[in-house]
């Protein structure tokens, strides 16, 4: 058989290439006739819509950036959030609308294929469109029904459109910096949303009182607009926790929107034109039972700086304590009023124990405010540019106050060359040590609470007091400087005596104290201050030389390893042993019969933060019947139990080693500030701590077994 010829064989190879290129041929075609299938059998979430063709405003907009935006819908289709801000956008761009719409000619039905498959995309959760130009949201934003948070800030918007009532998953809309003339209609329809940021726009008159649909906000700013007015329905926002409404025009804050508030903690009310800071109060009737009937247990910073305050309250008049409206801030810890007009604050300090912060420059205080002197928490004090000529020694036992700020007043006794905080302090320090003056003594007397009143009157007594009444106040800094009056100590009134100094011993090194070195310095004295010495023991002869008159100890930052609850002090209303070296609380002698109520009857502050003590006994309500202020912080605490803690009202663990958190804590009606942070437990969660001391207790109720 002869070989085939060259023409031959290129002939066949030639039938041979025709035949494989088109059984390729009909491959291709099976396989677009399969995706035609699949497409048209539909498939849930594929659309057969041709997509809208791009405007030429689109094309403008993107240009060169068409490969960006590619990329950012790519992102967002994989973690969930488009953020197209700062990017000089008037309108969202179709791209984005269109970013969840499926080309048929484009799907990919190799699942073998290594690109991302429509299928993988996740839903658009977070739409950021901030710091651009954009004047419209389009209708189309009903096609991302699960968003949960849009942030349109600084652009210019008017309004929004109706389609965005679909958004019921939403919890955070910032459309602030706008051009917001009135609230649009469809935003109070998300009744979903916790967190809404208005401030910066254009909003004027009254606000809308359908405000009170959205009953779970937690964070409302409405700052820097032009609101003259805010209505009562206000205080339907029951869940708020923060509240900005600086920067306006308001001429009033009705105290009826925060007395119905009980979780609000911070309050931004500066630059307005208020001129009274609670307004109708007076209107506020007081409780069958006395008890306060404003009680902000929440609050933790009121700033109301540069807003024309010339009061504090609307109330006019001297009424008599008991039938005022009462007030109370236990948890509130920043104060600011600067620049404004005041020259007295009533009693709000000395409703406010926890403050750390306060801030009064620029006002026209001519003493310092009544109240201030009680507060044993200061710690920074801004008093610069008021109208000041006298600094009280007693300022000098504020050990806890580290920054105070006084100049641009005309002060004129402080040496010259006294221009900073701690030179100061030393010399009130030496002042106080050395005794006060009659002056002295005059001006602590008015810058003190009468004790006739109620302790939570609005309005504090007439100056016309008798010297007695204030010296008998237990625990005031007026009582403190008793020691130079003739009027006796309530204790004594019957069987009047010549009063000399309190015993003021801070500082000297002591290591022991005897009934000699007593009886020298002072004659029943009502103040013993004993702290910053070199004490290992509690000097017993206190209660057999002076016991039945001190209402005041303070022997903090000693070395004192025990402490003799079984000793007896009947008016003793303040003890602090801080920064000792206490371990436990237990006593050779704490049985029932040796540790009772006729111990220390009186006590209302115990504060044994910076020791080393490992537990509570649960005889502390037993021996300590009226206790309402408890300080145990920075210890070695790791377990604690309820019982240990019925009847308080201020309640300070924070920074031990506490595990474990009891239900049963949360039953405890009475604690209306509970400090915790620092401890080892994980539950209640941050998230909750950070919601404040109602939150945590109702946290806690809620897990006690049925």
């Amino acid at each position: 058989m002869s070989r085939p010829s060259v023409r031959e064989t290129i002939a066949a190879a030639r039938a041979k290439m025709a035949q494989e290129q088109a059984r390729s041929k009909s491959i291709r075609g099976g396989a677009a006739d399969e995706r035609d299938a699949f497409i048209g059998s539909g498939v849930p979430g594929v659309r057969k819509t041709a997509p809208v063709p791009r405007r030429p405003t689109d094309v403008e907009i993107l240009g060169h950036a068409q490969k960006s935006i590619k990329s950012l819908i790519a992102n967002a289709k994989g973690t969930g959030t488009m953020n197209l801000s700062s990017r000089e956008l008037t309108a969202i761009p179709l791209e984005i609308w269109n970013m969840y719409h499926v080309d048929p000619d484009k799907v990919v039905v190799d699942f073998n294929s290594t690109g991302t498959a429509w299928y993988d995309a996740v839903d658009l959760t977070r739409l950021i469109a901030a710091d651009n130009k954009i004047t419209q949201i389009e209708p189309r934003i009903q096609e991302f029904g699960a968003l949960i948070a849009v942030d349109l800030r600084s652009n210019h918007l008017t309004t929004l459109p109706e389609e965005f009532s679909s958004l019921q998953r939403l919890t955070q809309l910032n459309i602030a910096s706008n051009n917001f003339t009135e609230l649009p209609p469809v935003l109070f329809t998300l009744t979903t949303l916790v967190d809404l940021q208005l401030g910066g726009n254009q909003l004027t008159g009254t606000l809308d009182p359908a405000i009170a649909n959205l009953a779970k906000l937690e964070t409302l700013d409405l700052s820097n607009n032009q609101l003259t007015e805010v209505p009562l329905e206000l205080s339907h926002l029951k869940a708020i926790r923060k509240l900005n409404l600086s920067k306006n025009k308001l001429e009033q804050f009705p105290v009826r929107i925060l007395a119905n508030m009980p979780k609000l903690m911070e309050l931004e009310i500066a630059d307005n034109k208020l001129g009274c800071l609670f307004s109708g109060i007076g209107e506020l009737a007081l409780a069958d039972d006395g008890e306060n009937v404003l009680e902000l247990s929440a609050l933790v910073r009121l700033d109301a700086r540069n807003s024309g305050l010339k009061r504090i309250t609307d109330i006019e008049g001297s009424v008599d304590g008991a039938t005022r409206p009462k007030i109370a801030f236990l948890a509130l810890k920043e104060l600011l009023l600067s620049h404004n007009l005041l020259s007295s604050l009533e009693n709000l300090l000395y409703v406010a124990p926890q403050l750390h912060y306060l801030d009064l420059r620029s006002n026209h205080f001519t003493d310092l405010p009544v109240g201030v002197l009680e507060l044993s928490t200061l710690r920074q004090f801004d008093m610069a540019s008021n109208r000041l000529e006298w600094m009280p020694s007693e300022l000098g036992s504020m050990y806890d106050l580290t920054n105070f700020l006084w100049e641009g007043n005309l002060i004129k006794n402080i040496p010259r060359g006294c221009n900073n905080t701690e030179a100061l302090m030393k010399v009130l320090r030496q002042r106080l040590a050395d005794g006060p003056s009659p002056a002295d003594t005059a001006r602590v007397e008015a810058l003190s609470f009468d004790s006739s009143a109620s302790s939570n009157s609005i309005v504090p007594s007439s100056p016309h007091r008798s010297p007695s009444s204030t010296a008998s106040r237990p625990g005031s800094f007026a009582a403190r400087n008793a020691a130079t009056n003739d009027a006796p100590p309530a204790s004594a009134a019957s069987s009047p005596r010549k009063i000399s100094k309190n015993l003021i011993l801070s500082k000297k090194a002591l290591e022991e104290l005897s009934k000699e070195e007593i009886l020298e310095a002072c004659q029943d004295p009502q103040i013993a201050m004993l702290d910053f010495n070199a004490l290992t023991v509690f000097p017993a002869i206190l209660q057999q030389t002076v016991g039945s008159t001190l209402t005041q100890i303070m022997i903090h930052h000693n070395k004192i390893s025990e402490f003799p609850f079984t000793l007896s002090f009947p008016l003793l209303l303040t003890l602090d042993l801080s920064n000792n070296l206490l371990e436990s609380m237990e006593t050779d002698a704490e049985s029932a019969g040796q540790i009772g109520q006729n111990n220390f009857p009186s006590l209302n502050e115990l504060t044994l933060s910076s020791n080393k003590i490992k537990d509570v006994p649960l005889w502390l309500p037993k021996a300590f019947p009226k206790l309402k202020t408890l300080r145990m912080s920075r210890n070695k605490i790791t377990t604690i139990d309820p019982a240990s803690f019925e009847g308080l009202t201020v309640l300070d663990l924070a920074g031990n080693e506490i595990g474990t958190l009891p239900p049963l804590l949360g039953n405890i009606q009475s604690i209306k500030s509970l400090s915790l942070e620092g401890n080892v437990f994980r539950v209640p969660r941050r998230q909750i701590m950070d919601q404040g001391t109602e939150a945590v207790m109702e946290y806690l109720r809620g897990r006690i077994p049925a």
